[in-house]
Protein backbone atom coordinates (compact mmCIF):
# COMPACT_ATOMS: atom_id res chain seq x y z
CA UNK A 1 0.00 0.00 0.00
CA UNK A 2 2.85 2.57 0.86
CA UNK A 3 4.62 1.02 -2.35
CA UNK A 4 1.24 2.16 -4.64
CA UNK A 5 0.74 5.32 -2.53
CA UNK A 6 4.21 6.45 -3.42
CA UNK A 7 4.12 5.79 -6.66
CA UNK A 8 0.56 7.76 -6.74
CA UNK A 9 1.87 10.71 -5.22
CA UNK A 10 5.10 10.71 -7.67
CA UNK A 11 3.66 10.10 -11.03
CA UNK A 12 2.98 13.95 -10.98
CA UNK A 13 5.75 15.52 -10.21
CA UNK A 14 7.29 13.05 -12.67
CA UNK A 15 5.11 13.70 -15.51
CA UNK A 16 5.48 17.81 -15.17
CA UNK A 17 9.50 17.14 -14.81
CA UNK A 18 9.38 15.50 -18.42
CA UNK A 19 7.56 18.21 -19.81
CA UNK A 20 9.80 20.79 -18.61
CA UNK A 21 12.23 18.38 -19.94
CA UNK A 22 10.89 18.38 -23.43
CA UNK A 23 10.23 22.08 -23.66
CA UNK A 24 13.67 22.60 -22.56
CA UNK A 25 14.82 19.97 -25.45
CA UNK A 26 12.76 21.76 -28.00
CA UNK A 27 14.09 24.63 -27.39
CA UNK A 28 17.24 24.19 -27.48
CA UNK A 29 16.61 21.76 -30.99
CA UNK A 30 15.02 25.26 -32.27
CA UNK A 31 17.73 27.39 -31.26
CA UNK A 32 20.29 25.20 -32.61
CA UNK A 33 18.63 25.01 -36.31
CA UNK A 34 18.33 28.69 -35.88
CA UNK A 35 21.97 28.93 -35.24
CA UNK A 36 23.16 25.90 -38.36
CA UNK A 37 20.93 27.92 -40.47
CA UNK A 38 23.02 28.33 -43.53
CA UNK A 39 22.76 32.29 -45.23
CA UNK A 40 20.68 31.29 -48.18
CA UNK A 41 17.66 30.16 -45.88
CA UNK A 42 18.57 33.56 -43.38
CA UNK A 43 18.10 35.61 -46.68
CA UNK A 44 14.87 33.51 -47.39
CA UNK A 45 13.54 34.13 -44.08
CA UNK A 46 14.06 37.71 -43.77
CA UNK A 47 13.15 38.60 -47.40
CA UNK A 48 9.81 36.78 -46.27
CA UNK A 49 9.41 38.80 -43.16
CA UNK A 50 10.23 42.07 -45.78
CA UNK A 51 8.04 40.94 -47.85
CA UNK A 52 4.68 40.60 -45.31
CA UNK A 53 6.31 43.55 -43.99
CA UNK A 54 5.92 45.95 -46.83
CA UNK A 55 2.29 44.70 -47.47
CA UNK A 56 1.88 45.38 -43.94
CA UNK A 57 3.07 49.29 -44.65
CA UNK A 58 0.90 49.36 -48.26
CA UNK A 59 3.56 49.16 -50.45
CA UNK A 60 3.74 50.39 -53.91
CA UNK A 61 6.49 48.94 -55.86
CA UNK A 62 7.36 45.34 -55.44
CA UNK A 63 10.65 43.83 -57.16
CA UNK A 64 10.29 42.67 -60.66
CA UNK A 65 7.12 44.13 -61.16
CA UNK A 66 5.94 46.16 -64.39
CA UNK A 67 3.91 49.71 -63.45
CA UNK A 68 0.67 47.82 -64.18
CA UNK A 69 1.38 44.83 -61.99
CA UNK A 70 2.30 46.99 -58.97
CA UNK A 71 -0.72 49.19 -59.93
CA UNK A 72 -2.66 45.43 -59.90
CA UNK A 73 -0.95 44.41 -56.91
CA UNK A 74 -1.87 47.79 -54.88
CA UNK A 75 -5.79 47.86 -55.67
CA UNK A 76 -6.21 44.36 -55.17
CA UNK A 77 -4.12 44.55 -51.40
CA UNK A 78 -5.36 47.89 -50.42
CA UNK A 79 -9.26 47.90 -51.35
CA UNK A 80 -11.61 47.74 -48.58
CA UNK A 81 -13.81 45.38 -51.32
CA UNK A 82 -11.85 43.87 -53.43
CA UNK A 83 -9.09 43.05 -51.03
CA UNK A 84 -11.29 40.62 -49.33
CA UNK A 85 -11.18 38.08 -52.50
CA UNK A 86 -8.00 39.14 -54.34
CA UNK A 87 -4.91 39.99 -51.38
CA UNK A 88 -1.79 37.92 -51.53
CA UNK A 89 -1.81 34.64 -49.95
CA UNK A 90 0.94 36.11 -47.74
CA UNK A 91 -0.78 39.28 -46.96
CA UNK A 92 -1.59 40.26 -42.73
CA UNK A 93 -4.23 40.98 -43.47
CA UNK A 94 -6.28 37.75 -43.91
CA UNK A 95 -10.32 37.76 -44.57
CA UNK A 96 -11.81 38.40 -41.09
CA UNK A 97 -9.79 41.81 -40.18
CA UNK A 98 -10.40 43.01 -43.94
CA UNK A 99 -14.27 42.48 -42.40
CA UNK A 100 -13.69 44.46 -39.36
CA UNK A 101 -11.90 47.38 -41.44
CA UNK A 102 -14.96 46.95 -44.20
CA UNK A 103 -17.50 47.47 -40.94
CA UNK A 104 -15.37 49.87 -39.72
CA UNK A 105 -15.25 52.03 -42.67
CA UNK A 106 -19.58 51.84 -43.19
CA UNK A 107 -19.67 52.75 -39.81
CA UNK A 108 -17.39 55.88 -39.75
CA UNK A 109 -18.81 56.83 -42.83
CA UNK A 110 -22.73 56.96 -41.85
CA UNK A 111 -20.81 58.42 -38.20
CA UNK A 112 -19.96 60.88 -39.68
CA UNK A 113 -21.99 62.26 -42.08
CA UNK A 114 -25.15 61.86 -39.75
CA UNK A 115 -23.60 63.48 -36.64
CA UNK A 116 -22.58 66.20 -39.25
CA UNK A 117 -26.28 66.42 -40.04
CA UNK A 118 -27.23 66.88 -36.84
CA UNK A 119 -24.21 69.28 -35.95
CA UNK A 120 -26.08 71.42 -38.01
CA UNK A 121 -29.63 71.26 -36.82
CA UNK A 122 -28.20 71.58 -32.90
CA UNK A 123 -26.49 75.16 -34.28
CA UNK A 124 -28.83 76.25 -36.58
CA UNK A 125 -26.72 76.46 -39.41
CA UNK A 126 -29.54 75.62 -42.10
CA UNK A 127 -28.13 71.88 -42.93
CA UNK A 128 -30.74 71.95 -46.45
CA UNK A 129 -29.73 75.39 -46.69
CA UNK A 130 -28.43 75.36 -50.87
CA UNK A 131 -25.36 77.17 -51.53
CA UNK A 132 -25.52 76.93 -56.03
CA UNK A 133 -26.82 73.78 -57.98
CA UNK A 134 -25.16 72.17 -60.22
CA UNK A 135 -26.32 71.67 -64.13
CA UNK A 136 -29.47 74.27 -63.27
CA UNK A 137 -29.00 75.42 -67.53
CA UNK A 138 -28.27 72.16 -69.46
CA UNK A 139 -30.73 69.94 -67.33
CA UNK A 140 -33.41 70.19 -69.66
CA UNK A 141 -31.13 69.43 -72.88
CA UNK A 142 -28.56 66.33 -71.34
CA UNK A 143 -31.86 64.92 -69.19
CA UNK A 144 -29.50 64.87 -66.02
CA UNK A 145 -31.42 66.17 -63.32
CA UNK A 146 -30.42 69.67 -60.90
CA UNK A 147 -28.14 68.96 -58.47
CA UNK A 148 -28.60 71.22 -55.43
CA UNK A 149 -25.37 71.86 -52.99
CA UNK A 150 -26.13 72.52 -49.50
CA UNK A 151 -23.78 73.76 -46.69
CA UNK A 152 -23.46 70.18 -45.20
CA UNK A 153 -22.52 68.36 -48.72
CA UNK A 154 -19.76 70.88 -48.45
CA UNK A 155 -18.78 70.27 -45.25
CA UNK A 156 -19.01 66.15 -45.45
CA UNK A 157 -17.07 66.37 -48.84
CA UNK A 158 -13.91 68.05 -47.33
CA UNK A 159 -13.78 67.69 -43.76
CA UNK A 160 -16.00 64.82 -43.61
CA UNK A 161 -13.51 62.90 -46.48
CA UNK A 162 -10.71 63.92 -44.22
CA UNK A 163 -11.88 62.14 -41.01
CA UNK A 164 -12.88 59.10 -42.80
CA UNK A 165 -9.20 58.70 -44.57
CA UNK A 166 -7.47 59.20 -41.36
CA UNK A 167 -10.16 56.48 -39.91
CA UNK A 168 -9.46 53.97 -42.39
CA UNK A 169 -5.59 54.35 -42.30
CA UNK A 170 -4.90 54.05 -38.94
CA UNK A 171 -7.41 51.41 -38.41
CA UNK A 172 -5.40 49.84 -41.45
CA UNK A 173 -2.32 49.67 -39.78
CA UNK A 174 -3.48 49.30 -36.21
CA UNK A 175 -5.29 45.62 -37.62
CA UNK A 176 -2.55 45.24 -39.74
CA UNK A 177 0.44 45.86 -36.82
CA UNK A 178 2.61 48.21 -39.74
CA UNK A 179 5.08 49.59 -36.78
CA UNK A 180 5.34 46.46 -35.14
CA UNK A 181 6.86 44.51 -37.93
CA UNK A 182 10.00 46.52 -38.19
CA UNK A 183 13.25 45.05 -37.44
CA UNK A 184 12.86 41.64 -39.24
CA UNK A 185 10.55 40.16 -36.26
CA UNK A 186 7.26 40.76 -35.54
CA UNK A 187 6.00 41.53 -32.28
CA UNK A 188 3.12 38.98 -31.57
CA UNK A 189 1.67 40.41 -28.32
CA UNK A 190 1.59 44.03 -29.79
CA UNK A 191 -0.02 42.25 -33.11
CA UNK A 192 -2.81 40.85 -31.02
CA UNK A 193 -3.15 43.90 -29.16
CA UNK A 194 -3.57 46.17 -32.54
CA UNK A 195 -6.27 43.73 -33.54
CA UNK A 196 -7.96 43.57 -30.30
CA UNK A 197 -7.64 47.39 -30.17
CA UNK A 198 -9.16 47.77 -33.86
CA UNK A 199 -11.98 45.44 -32.88
CA UNK A 200 -13.33 47.60 -30.13
CA UNK A 201 -13.08 50.96 -31.78
CA UNK A 202 -15.03 49.55 -34.53
CA UNK A 203 -18.08 48.39 -32.37
CA UNK A 204 -17.53 51.24 -30.89
CA UNK A 205 -17.87 53.15 -33.90
CA UNK A 206 -20.99 51.25 -34.71
CA UNK A 207 -22.82 52.30 -31.72
CA UNK A 208 -22.26 55.91 -32.36
CA UNK A 209 -22.95 55.47 -35.60
CA UNK A 210 -26.54 53.19 -34.93
CA UNK A 211 -27.77 55.98 -32.77
CA UNK A 212 -27.04 58.96 -35.28
CA UNK A 213 -28.82 57.11 -38.22
CA UNK A 214 -31.89 56.07 -35.64
CA UNK A 215 -32.25 59.80 -34.50
CA UNK A 216 -31.57 61.19 -38.24
CA UNK A 217 -34.22 58.72 -39.38
CA UNK A 218 -36.73 60.02 -36.68
CA UNK A 219 -36.16 63.31 -38.17
CA UNK A 220 -36.46 62.66 -41.37
CA UNK A 221 -39.97 61.60 -41.18
CA UNK A 222 -42.66 64.13 -41.48
CA UNK A 223 -45.95 61.97 -42.07
CA UNK A 224 -48.37 61.53 -39.29
CA UNK A 225 -47.37 60.29 -35.90
CA UNK A 226 -43.44 62.25 -36.49
CA UNK A 227 -42.00 63.44 -33.91
CA UNK A 228 -39.60 65.11 -35.56
CA UNK A 229 -40.04 68.21 -34.03
CA UNK A 230 -39.42 66.83 -30.66
CA UNK A 231 -36.10 65.18 -31.36
CA UNK A 232 -35.08 68.72 -33.50
CA UNK A 233 -35.84 70.69 -29.86
CA UNK A 234 -34.19 67.79 -27.77
CA UNK A 235 -31.00 68.21 -29.77
CA UNK A 236 -30.74 71.82 -29.79
CA UNK A 237 -31.19 72.13 -26.05
CA UNK A 238 -28.17 69.38 -25.83
CA UNK A 239 -30.38 66.80 -24.95
CA UNK A 240 -30.15 62.98 -25.03
CA UNK A 241 -33.74 61.70 -27.01
CA UNK A 242 -35.18 58.67 -25.27
CA UNK A 243 -35.68 55.94 -28.24
CA UNK A 244 -38.77 54.48 -28.79
CA UNK A 245 -39.71 51.59 -30.97
CA UNK A 246 -43.19 52.89 -31.87
CA UNK A 247 -41.63 56.46 -33.09
CA UNK A 248 -41.69 56.14 -36.86
CA UNK A 249 -38.74 56.60 -39.16
CA UNK A 250 -37.77 57.27 -42.68
CA UNK A 251 -34.47 55.57 -43.88
CA UNK A 252 -34.72 57.32 -47.67
CA UNK A 253 -31.32 59.34 -46.98
CA UNK A 254 -29.56 55.58 -46.64
CA UNK A 255 -29.95 55.09 -50.03
CA UNK A 256 -28.15 58.34 -51.16
CA UNK A 257 -25.38 57.11 -48.90
CA UNK A 258 -25.30 53.74 -50.25
CA UNK A 259 -24.52 55.66 -53.71
CA UNK A 260 -22.19 57.46 -52.40
CA UNK A 261 -20.36 54.62 -51.18
CA UNK A 262 -20.32 52.89 -54.22
CA UNK A 263 -18.91 55.69 -56.17
CA UNK A 264 -16.42 56.12 -53.70
CA UNK A 265 -15.29 52.94 -53.28
CA UNK A 266 -15.39 52.10 -57.13
CA UNK A 267 -15.03 55.47 -58.83
CA UNK A 268 -12.97 57.75 -56.68
CA UNK A 269 -10.63 55.68 -54.92
CA UNK A 270 -9.07 54.23 -58.04
CA UNK A 271 -8.72 57.26 -59.37
CA UNK A 272 -6.80 59.01 -56.04
CA UNK A 273 -5.01 55.45 -55.93
CA UNK A 274 -3.65 56.44 -59.22
CA UNK A 275 -2.47 59.93 -59.08
CA UNK A 276 -0.58 59.04 -56.03
CA UNK A 277 0.73 55.81 -57.29
CA UNK A 278 1.92 57.68 -60.29
CA UNK A 279 4.05 59.73 -57.97
CA UNK A 280 2.92 63.37 -60.02
CA UNK A 281 2.36 65.30 -56.87
CA UNK A 282 5.89 64.11 -55.47
CA UNK A 283 7.60 65.64 -58.39
CA UNK A 284 8.49 62.26 -59.75
CA UNK A 285 9.37 60.49 -56.29
CA UNK A 286 11.11 63.58 -54.66
CA UNK A 287 8.46 64.39 -51.77
CA UNK A 288 8.42 61.57 -49.17
CA UNK A 289 4.76 60.83 -48.17
CA UNK A 290 3.91 61.83 -52.25
CA UNK A 291 6.94 60.08 -54.28
CA UNK A 292 4.09 56.94 -54.94
CA UNK A 293 6.19 54.20 -56.83
CA UNK A 294 9.17 56.04 -58.64
CA UNK A 295 10.24 56.94 -55.02
CA UNK A 296 10.20 53.14 -54.26
CA UNK A 297 11.73 52.01 -57.20
CA UNK A 298 14.95 54.16 -56.15
CA UNK A 299 14.66 53.09 -52.69
CA UNK A 300 14.44 49.01 -53.78
CA UNK A 301 17.13 50.24 -56.06
CA UNK A 302 19.13 50.99 -53.36
CA UNK A 303 18.85 48.51 -51.16
CA UNK A 304 19.81 46.03 -53.65
CA UNK A 305 23.27 47.91 -53.86
CA UNK A 306 23.54 47.15 -50.40
CA UNK A 307 22.60 43.79 -50.44
CA UNK A 308 24.84 43.15 -53.19
CA UNK A 309 27.97 44.75 -50.97
CA UNK A 310 26.96 42.88 -47.78
CA UNK A 311 27.06 39.39 -49.85
CA UNK A 312 30.59 40.33 -51.34
CA UNK A 313 31.46 41.05 -47.93
CA UNK A 314 30.69 37.98 -46.50
CA UNK A 315 32.58 36.11 -49.31
CA UNK A 316 35.39 37.88 -48.88
CA UNK A 317 35.43 37.41 -45.59
CA UNK A 318 34.49 33.43 -45.72
CA UNK A 319 38.03 33.14 -47.14
CA UNK A 320 40.04 34.01 -44.13
CA UNK A 321 41.67 30.92 -41.77
CA UNK A 322 38.64 30.44 -39.70
CA UNK A 323 36.22 29.43 -42.46
CA UNK A 324 33.57 27.77 -40.10
CA UNK A 325 33.35 30.61 -37.51
CA UNK A 326 33.67 33.02 -40.08
CA UNK A 327 30.65 31.17 -42.09
CA UNK A 328 28.41 31.62 -38.83
CA UNK A 329 28.95 34.64 -37.55
CA UNK A 330 28.65 36.27 -40.86
CA UNK A 331 25.35 34.60 -41.29
CA UNK A 332 24.10 35.52 -37.73
CA UNK A 333 25.22 39.26 -38.57
CA UNK A 334 23.62 39.23 -41.85
CA UNK A 335 20.08 38.00 -40.70
CA UNK A 336 20.07 40.71 -38.41
CA UNK A 337 21.73 43.79 -39.78
CA UNK A 338 23.02 44.21 -43.53
CA UNK A 339 19.51 43.12 -44.65
CA UNK A 340 16.91 45.85 -43.97
CA UNK A 341 18.79 48.35 -42.21
CA UNK A 342 19.32 50.60 -45.14
CA UNK A 343 15.47 50.74 -46.60
CA UNK A 344 12.76 52.91 -45.89
CA UNK A 345 9.16 51.32 -46.04
CA UNK A 346 7.75 54.62 -46.28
Amino acid sequence: IQDSTHKSTATPASNDESIAARAILNSTRLFSFHNIMSPEDIEKEEELNRLKRRLAARAYHFPGNSWWQDWMQYLSNTHTVLGLFFHHPLHPLKMQERLVILFGSIAIGLTISNMTYLYFIHNDYGADEELFSLNSRHSKYTGIPEISVTKVMITLWTLGSFLHTVFDLGLWHMKACTLCRYGGLVDEKLARMGRLVGLFIVLVVMGVGGYAVLLRATLEYKGEGSVSEEVEESIKNNEIYDMDVEDKRSFRFLLGYLVEFVLALFVYYPIAVTILFSGVLGCNGRVPLLGGRPREVKKELLHLQKKNESTILRTLKSKGSEEVKGNADDASSYGRADSFDYFDEN
